[in-house]
């Protein structure tokens, strides 16, 4: 027997949930699309004066709450076809039908969606600014804080916590560019390319693109409708950012462990053990590490349902979606290749060892001896010198160095790019609320005549 559509089971466990989804994370682009198109229908002489007042007047009299109480049974197809049938209710079917004209569900959805879009990857960028200037303002605290770096998780070379911050700022302030770089080419208004091949009408779309805040529209109309690069770049810049949370959180759990012990959380971000009175467990950077790979999944498993879909409309695409410590010194003063200086610092921190002690000058001479066939000209202080993480840290002043100087000039750039950044965030989002504030401008200075 066939179901007329839809099928009971299509719209029990598709229709229905898309219906939801549409009214949670839609509704209002929908209705802003909506306003910005009417207004341009009317500039361009498509529809009259009365018609758009008619329509504006209609839009503004939908129940919004009504509409986000309703419940998906079947009578119609989704969200538009919804509206569509609500903007009867306060204007005749005909003006209700001319709000359609010069356009298609297909170029709705992608505009829709980049409205959206464009808004949660805003606020991305403002978290990811706002955690790179936490990571700063702390860096600014600790330019002679000494910690030991760590290669293959075992302690290599000293550093500092200013030197170790600024490494993570560092790559956060290129996440904050790749965001920025997905938002520039997302804030383009595919509106007007129709179903996918325009309109005959003579419609504006660089009007309707001003209106909604859109740097411009989008170009060509296949293309505008096809292709699903203005989410799934903000995907992969999303999915680097989240790489770069998951390897922060998983450092700050080693450092903050008993056997690292060069970090120590505050009681806040702790939990005890039940059985255990000593332990000091960091479960707030567990959950960030959890939550972190939990989005990277979701971004990944997005890609993978694109990643072989047609390039046209398409469904798939749409609402189911959306080191040692003084090798160096030894080579400066001994004219030697690292590879036998290496040797030599190897062969002395194996002697140490065995000799349960310290590296001391007698035994840096004995292994010079064995491995050059002479001592080295290091005296005791020189050697002290040379162990020393102090001045280990203060001699690398070259460019990304560790010296407290290198690393305050290091912070000092880091503050223009989140100057630039807080510049362009500011003016952003001044320029979308007030393409927002002139279109409702427009839509009131309208309706009240």
């Amino acid at each position: 027997m066939n179901e007329k559509f839809p099928a009971r089971i299509y719209k029990e466990n598709v229709l229905a949930d898309c219906f939801a989804d549409a009214k949670r994370y839609f509704l209002q682009a929908y209705l802003d699309v909506d306003f910005a198109h009417a207004v341009m229908l009317a500039e361009q002489k498509i529809i009259t004066e009365k018609e758009l007042k008619d329509l504006l007047k209609a839009l503004q009299s939908l129940d919004l709450d009504s509409i986000k109480r309703a419940e998906y049974d079947g009578t119609f197809e989704d969200l538009f076809y919804y509206l569509q049938r609500e903007i009867t209710k306060f204007c005749d079917d005909d003006t209700a039908g001319k709000l359609h004209t010069a356009r298609s569900r297909n170029d709705i959805d992608v505009t829709i969606y980049r409205l959206h879009l464009r808004q949660d990857t805003l606020k991305l960028i403002r978290s990811t600014m706002d955690l790179r200037r936490n990571l700063l303002d702390l860096a600014a605290l600790h330019h002679e804080t000494l910690i030991p770096a760590y290669t293959h998780t075992q302690p290599a070379q000293p550093s500092t916590l200013a030197h170790f911050l600024v490494a993570m700022a560092e790559n956060l302030g290129r996440d904050v560019k790749r965001l920025q770089r997905a938002f520039e080419n997302m804030n383009l208004c595919p509106l007007g390319a129709g179903a996918i091949t325009t309109t005959g009408f003579p419609i504006n779309r660089h009007r309707v693109a001003e209106l909604l805040g859109f740097y411009a529209p989008t170009v060509n109309s296949y293309a505008s409708i096809a292709s699903v690069d203005y989410f799934t770049e903000t995907l992969g810049a999303t999915s680097t950012l989240l790489v770069n949370i998951g390897k922060f959180a998983q450092e700050f759990l080693l450092m903050a462990s008993m056997e690292f012990d060069v970090i120590r959380l505050p009681d806040g971000f702790v939990q005890g053990s039940s059985i255990m009175p000593q332990k000091r467990n960091p479960v707030v950077l567990e959950h960030i590490r959890a939550i972190g790979s939990k989005a990277l999944g979701q971004c990944l498993g997005v890609m993978t349902s694109v990643h072989n879909t047609p390039f046209g409309d398409i469904n798939d695409v749409e609402d189911d979606l959306q080191p040692l410590i003084y090798t160096d010194t030894i080579v400066r003063r001994e004219n030697l290749s690292f590879r036998i200086a290496h040797q030599i610092v190897a062969n002395c921190v194996k002697t140490a060892i065995e000799n349960k002690s310290e590296i001391t000058h007698n035994i840096l001479q004995t292994v010079a001896r064995e491995v050059l066939g002479r001592e080295i000209t290091m005296s005791e202080t020189e050697l002290a010198e040379a162990l020393s993480p102090e001045n280990f840290v203060s001699i690398r002043t070259i460019y990304g160095g560790t010296a407290p100087g290198e690393t305050k000039r290091a912070l000092n750039v880091e503050r223009e790019y989140e100057a630039t950044d807080q510049d362009w965030f500011q003016k952003t989002t001044a320029f979308i609320e007030n393409a927002q504030v002139k279109l409702h401008d427009i839509v009131d200075k309208i309706t009240e005549n």
